[in-house]
């Protein structure tokens, strides 16, 4: 040949290995023969196998001994007819042992070839059968040997081939157990070699019926049996015949019957791997899902108990997207699903560490991280390091049209020598994920005992809440509204937590936690009596125009029946519906916003006034805004503190008036606490105030308020 043929070698003895800068191993050899007579010249590339593999496929390979024929394999890989040898995979065991059945597996710790094909079909059969071996992951046939001689695995897993060569010789005893047949071939790039895998052919055809060929000498010179099982004397063939024509008859009839099992096989085959797939796997990602991910972590978690493990850190990762349910509720599933695939697909890319990657559903990933090298303190920075890598990660995808850009937020936890479990691992990265979320997203946090500290503490504030309503410790303060004549025009009801022994709970502390705990709800109800029965005190008296506006949570708002206790609660107090003002925070507008305009419109309805509270801090649109039944915008208190000395603030308040005017709202600006303050408000249009410069909250008989 003119150019050299360029052959990839791998190492997988006694099948292939480098030997003296040649081919070597029974294909080694054989290619050697085939080439000597064909005068081939041999360009060798030394290469893994997945580099091999992958060589190949680009061309930069001409042929590539030792491959299995797969369907996948043929769509992309060039194969001659012929197959070089039949193999398959067989375990191994530790003598004294008496493994006959895949069932024998349970419980067992067993070598199996990291990454390979083998592994994953070796878990996909003894899930099939309920079974729960302990697979320990190594880099060779070798390597799993040897952990059987020193006792680390009770068996390893193994292709034939090896294992005939071997396992005699290493003290091992081969078991009835295999699986996962496979012809084995020389492979060529798609399209090309048809000459030479022509020639491999030819040289198989002639050699494997000579028991003196170059073909057996290969198999005989690894002391590999041939795939031949027996050999049949030439006498025995009329006897042989005899009896094939007797069974002629029996074989025709089954057939049919035969057909008809593979038939069923097959849907029955293709129906398990489907269940597989759900009950492992993302439908939405392809990723392994929660269930791998926890089989995983107890795994990692046992393997770091064995005495060359300890000491090396592991890592758990939980990474939350930010303000996801914006893409589900402003565009669809169907958008979210695809966002979804682009960060997994993102997160794969820039997981250097060899991670393991789960998508746990909804909008949440994890990545559980091994064997990390050196003290605590390096593994920590390491870890850092990466969690800053998968946020980059997400934040560089294009955002979907109408939203902010996508952002996440990671809670990370460290373990080592296979402490604490994985329970309470998943814990740990749960609330340092809710940490990094408190902060306001697109960040990190490590979990501490500081914030396992906070957990306790927030356990003891749930029972305490729990309490506090029947032991009538929540109160209601109430702060007057005034207008720009300086008259009361209402009042709004601010809830308070007197408790007996830990003084004033502000209601920063305890508002959210009444919230997560749905808790919220009982103490809400109670919140909008207490106001339609002091609107129903003031009715016929000089009280009678003054309002009553008090804040109403999205969990109390999303609840079905909301519309109907409220207006159950009106008829039974009397209370005049134009009087009470329902307040709502801007985020809540997002959360399912067709939903949130039916309601509103079902509220204002009633006669119930509407106002958006805390207005400017979220991200409503105008066109959405427009839409929506309002009667009154609240600029909150954190743009008003700034005016008007800070530019930022004053512009914005500014604009808040005029998007107010273009829209027929009244403004009640919050936070006022000075005159300076009060006055460049009303010079800029804003007829309503709150603040501490006109009253501080307070309990209703402290307040002397008189209707203007």
């Amino acid at each position: 040949m003119a150019e050299p043929l360029r052959v990839g070698v791998y190492h997988n003895p006694p099948k292939l290995m480098l030997n003296d800068q040649q081919p070597g191993g029974i294909l080694g050899d054989l290619l050697l023969a085939m080439a000597d007579r064909e005068g081939w010249q041999l360009e060798v590339h030394p290469c893994s196998w997945q580099a091999c593999l992958a060589a190949l496929e680009a061309g930069e390979l001409d042929l590539l001994p030792d491959v299995a024929w797969t369907t996948a394999r043929a769509e992309v890989l060039a194969f001659h007819r012929e197959p070089v040898l039949h193999s398959w995979s067989q375990v191994y065991q530790r003598p004294g042992l008496s493994l006959d059945a895949i069932v024998d597996l349970d419980g067992r710790r067993l070598a199996v070839l990291e990454g390979s094909i083998q592994s994953e079909f070796l878990h996909q059969l003894t899930n099939s059968f309920g079974v729960t071996p302990s697979l320990l992951e190594v880099g060779s046939f070798e390597e799993g040997f040897a952990a059987v001689r020193r006792g680390q695995a009770d068996a390893a897993v193994a292709n034939r081939h090896y294992g005939d060569w071997q396992a005699s010789a290493q003290g091992l005893e081969v078991t009835p157990i295999m699986f996962q047949p496979a012809g084995l071939f020389y492979a060529a790039p798609a399209g090309e070699g048809e000459a030479i895998l022509a020639r491999i052919d030819h040289y198989l055809e002639l050699w494997k019926p000579n028991a003196r060929s170059p073909y057996h000498q290969a198999l005989a010179g690894w002391n590999v049996r041939s795939d031949d099982r027996f050999h049949v004397p030439p006498l025995l063939w009329w006897g042989l015949g005899g009896l094939l024509l007797l069974l002629a008859l029996s074989a025709a009839t089954s057939l049919l019957l035969r057909h008809r099992v593979r038939a069923r096989t097959a849907q029955y085959q293709e129906a398990q791997a489907h269940s597989h797939r759900l009950a492992h796997y993302s439908p939405v990602t392809g990723l392994p899902n929660r269930g791998r991910l926890l089989a995983q972590l107890q795994q990692t978690l046992s393997a770091q108990q064995r005495p060359e493990s300890r000491g090396k850190p592991g890592a758990l990762l939980l990474l939350d997207l930010d303000r996801f349910k914006l893409i589900n509720n402003l565009h669809s599933h169907e958008q979210g699903d695809r966002l979804l695939l682009r960060v997994a697909e993102a997160l794969e890319q820039r997981l250097a560490e060899p991670g393991f990657l789960a998508h746990l559903g909804s909008d949440e990933f994890a990545i559980l991280i091994e064997d990390l090298d050196g003290p605590m303190a390096a593994a920590a920075h390491r870890v850092e390091r990466l969690a800053e890598a998968l946020l980059d990660a997400v934040s560089a995808l294009p955002p979907c049209q109408g939203t902010p850009r996508t952002t996440a937020s990671i809670g990370m936890t460290l373990f080592a020598d296979g402490q604490p479990d994985a329970g309470s691992l998943i814990q740990q990265v749960d609330l340092a994920l809710a940490r990094a979320k408190a902060a306001g997203g697109a960040t990190l946090r490590f979990f501490s005992e500081e914030i396992q500290s906070e957990v306790v503490e927030r356990v003891r504030m749930e029972q305490a809440l729990q309490q506090a309503l029947a032991h009538h410790e929540l109160t209601l303060h109430y702060q007057p509204q005034m207008d720009a004549d300086g008259h009361c025009i209402g009042v709004e009801g601010l809830l308070r937590w007197q408790h007996p022994q830990r003084g004033t709970v502000p209601p920063v502390a305890f508002i959210p936690l009444a919230e997560q705990t749905r808790l919220i709800l009982p103490i809400g109800h109670w919140v909008l009596r207490s106001a339609c029965e002091l609107l129903a005190d003031w009715a016929g008296t000089a009280k009678a125009r003054l309002r009553v506006a008090v804040n109403v949570s999205a969990v109390q708002f999303h609840e079905p029946d909301f519309v109907a206790r409220l207006e159950a609660l009106l008829a039974e107090t009397g209370a005049p519906a134009e009087r009470l003002t329902l307040e709502v925070t801007e985020s809540l507008l997002l959360e399912d916003p067709e939903r949130v305009r039916r309601t509103l419109t079902e509220l204002r309805a009633l006669g119930i006034r509407l106002a958006l509270d805390d207005f400017g801090t979220g991200y409503s649109s105008l066109s959405y805004l427009k839409r929506l039944p309002l009667d009154e915008l609240k600029i909150d208190r954190s743009f008003v503190m700034g005016v008007p000395d800070d530019a930022a603030d004053t512009a914005i308040v500014e604009t808040i008036l005029t998007l107010a005017a273009s829209l027929g709202l009244e403004v009640i600006a919050e936070g006022v606490e000075s005159a300076e303050q009060r006055d460049w408000l009303a010079s800029r249009g804003c007829r309503l105030f709150q603040g501490y410069h006109f009253h501080r909250p307070a309990p209703l008989e402290s307040l002397a308020i008189t209707a203007g």
